[in-house]
């Protein structure tokens, strides 16, 4: 059995054999060593200057981002709007200075709601259920005003993951149309449409709606709310025509206007984990040129999107918050973290020492001090 070591006595010296011990004391092992470790301290270092996570909208790159129409699309992972699950809705402002504006709705593939299809049944008219092509198409009548409201509400339907993309499948005719289309992934949509205006001469609604489902189409004026359910992967979109003389912003330009609102109540902004604008003709799953990423630091801390514009030739919008930016697969947002350091009086001298003693250890293996020289020989 092998003693114990009396108590209070010294620990014994841990060895790592003679061979070890013999080439550490070698002159060239302790200089490779301090190369190593200067190397180390500066690669360190280097990535402490070059943190691949910083501010998304100090990058200049969504200040705002700009998604050119039918050429690009930008799409958001996991939206929240305040309000759970994502929605978005545009109504007509209330100033009667703002541009007076027509609001037409297009459903690639969708259904009338149940609800929409007991109310036009209550008078009189029997709409079909399968789903197919529906469109939405709003006139006024002569020396009248009327507007149309839209509300989109999604719901998960494919777990946790989903995205929205909103792009423009079509150049807008003219600088009084504004358009924009959408499209979810894992999302199933129900887009509410209710137009109201101010009473025509001789009484009625002031608005003309067209409503079509597949080959049967129905005259209907406002005041009737119809409700469409859209499925998960189908598109539609929204047109939006000013109605009256164009007020200074509607340019030939295009100058974007603010159409969108999202979450309840209707706020400017919302939340994404993930942005991403890419060319909108590339097939899913391959890699994509010309894109522009940005991914929050934390999935519990998204990305805000603090603005959102719709132009006759493009989208705009404004992003902010911790993340990571890349721009053709190159990471583009940086923090400095040595310079957050030295805004700190005390941690940056002691930073400063360490540096300084470092060096100074390093420069002893090179250039040891007499009396170590004197020792050795």
């Amino acid at each position: 059995m092998q003693d114990k070591p009396a108590e209070g006595s010294p620990p014994e010296r841990v060895s790592f054999g003679p061979l070890a011990e013999a080439w550490w004391r070698k002159p060239a092992a302790q200089r490779i060593a301090a190369v190593m470790v200067l190397l180390a301290a500066a690669t360190l270092q280097y990535f402490l200057v070059n943190v691949p996570v910083g501010d998304v909208g100090q990058t200049a790159k969504f200040s705002p981002a700009k998604v050119k129409a039918t050429d690009e699309l930008v799409s958001f992972d996991s939206p929240e709007s305040g309000a759970d699950p994502f929605s978005f809705a545009y109504a007509q402002a209330a100033e009667s200075n703002e541009q007076k504006m027509l609001v037409d709705a297009y459903f690639d593939q969708a259904a009338l709601s149940e609800e929409t299809l007991h109310r036009l049944a209550a008078l009189g008219v029997h709409a079909p259920s399968a789903p197919g092509p529906i469109s939405y198409v709003t006139s006024t009548a002569h020396d009248a005003t009327c507007s149309t409201a839209f509300h989109v509400d999604t719901a998960n339907a494919a777990g946790d993951a989903h995205t929205v993309q909103f792009f423009q499948s079509e150049i807008a005719p003219s600088d009084r149309h504004r358009l924009l289309e959408v499209k979810t992934a894992g999302l199933d949509s129900t887009v509410t449409l209710s137009s109201s205006g101010s009473f025509a001469p001789g009484g009625g609604s002031p608005c003309r709606i067209v409503l079509r489902a597949s080959t049967w189409e129905q005259p209907l004026q406002g005041f009737l709310t119809v409700k469409v359910k859209v499925a998960a992967g189908s598109s539609f979109r929204f047109r939006w025509e000013a109605a009256d003389v164009k007020p200074t912003g509607w340019s030939s330009s295009g100058a974007p206007v603010r159409l969108v609102m999202f979450g309840s109540p209707l706020k400017q902004s919302f939340k994404a984990v993930a942005m991403q604008i890419m060319p909108s003709d590339v097939p899913s799953g391959r890699p994509v040129r010309g894109t522009l990423v940005a991914t929050s630091q934390r999935k519990e801390v998204p990305l805000t999107v603090d603005s959102f514009l719709v132009g006759t030739d493009r989208i705009e919008f404004g992003a902010s918050g911790r993340g990571r930016v890349l721009e053709n697969g190159k990471v583009i947002s940086r923090t400095n973290l040595i310079e957050a350091i030295n805004q700190y009086p005390l941690i940056a001298a002691l930073f400063g020492a360490a540096n300084v003693a470092l060096l100074g250890w390093s420069k002893r293996k090179f250039f040891p001090p007499r009396s170590d020289r004197d020792d050795k020989s």
